[in-house]
């Protein structure tokens, strides 16, 4: 018996050995294909032989020096993650990358490589990156949330920071975050003296009312939708945003018993003078109704401004 587990230890030492052995041996190849600017192989060969620090950090350089600039951003964090004391290397990795980002106008390798340094070491200096925000709305919803605090911290000019700002609460709208995004989108209006930026808030901002309104409506707050409703509409007075929040105005006032009011408020839609649509059809069909038919308000819905 003792035999057999001396037997059985040994073989598992030996395919641990192997195991290394072969692990090093990558190692080196990948050394050798950095040095030949084969970065490819290079990125392969470091993957292969594990990942410890030392190897990520490799990793990381070659897919920098190769062009994979999101796997570098990648791997730049998770160094500086899994290894403390190897975070300001992390971090000048993911300012490299941040550079490279700009100037290939990978936005959404920028965006990692700024949260990346976010997360890793807060106190590095983003002034830079947050002047250099031309590229700021073409990010993804995901990829402006996650860099956008991170540049606002920077500090930048005013004109930058609203161009931020602005690109944050949109981004939080497409994500569906309506609650986050009208706070947001209001400090725009609030701060802003330029005119397009006022109109680029607003569209955003009304939709994001309009549905907080028909939420507050579904979860029977007609109370809370009316406030929300009415804000919807004033921001989008004469679009399609202002004809739907009115239409569920008039679910609020139903809802509560106020028919009359109800009635009216649909009767102004539905003889709006613009080209008759589905928001007119739901209008009419809401007059048609006998004043105690339960109102559906998430019948119809604008499409998204």
């Amino acid at each position: 018996m003792n035999s057999a587990r001396l037997l059985a230890t040994g073989f598992v030492a030996a395919v641990a050995a192997g195991c290394s052995v072969a692990q090093s041996g990558r190692e080196q190849l990948g050394d050798e294909a950095w040095h030949d600017a084969r970065w490819a192989d290079a990125v392969a060969d470091y993957r292969a032989a594990g990942d410890s620090p030392r190897l990520l950090a490799k990793l990381a350089d070659a897919t920098l020096q190769g062009g994979l600039l999101t796997q570098s951003a990648e791997a730049w964090t998770r160094l500086g993650t899994d290894a403390s004391d190897r975070a300001a290397e992390a971090a000048a990795g993911l300012a490299r990358v941040a550079s490279a980002a700009e100037q290939a106008g990978n936005d959404a390798a920028l965006a990692q490589a700024i949260a990346g340094l976010r997360r890793i070491a807060p106190g590095w200096p983003l002034q830079r990156v947050a002047a250099r925000m031309g590229r700021v709305a073409d990010l993804s919803p995901a990829a402006a949330a996650e860099a956008i605090p991170a540049l606002l911290s920077a500090s930048p000019g005013r004109n930058a920071a609203e161009l931020m700002l602005l690109a944050l609460g949109r981004a939080d709208r497409a994500r569906g975050s309506c609650d986050v995004a009208v706070p947001v989108l209001e400090g725009v209006l609030r701060t802003t003296m330029n005119a397009e930026l006022r109109d680029s808030a607003t569209t955003p901002l009304a939709w994001c009312e309009l549905q907080l309104g028909l939420a507050a409506l579904a979860s029977a707050h007609p109370g809370d939708a009316e406030r929300w409703l009415d804000r919807a509409a004033q921001h989008d007075p004469n679009g399609a945003v202002a004809r739907r929040a009115r239409v569920a105005f008039g679910d609020a006032l139903a809802s509560e018993g106020d028919s009359t009011a109800a009635r009216l408020t649909w009767q102004a839609v539905a003889t709006a003078p613009v080209p008759p649509d589905s928001l007119t059809q739901l209008a009419v069909l809401r007059l048609q109704r006998p004043p105690a038919a339960v109102i559906d308000s998430g019948t119809v819905r604008p499409e998204h401004p």
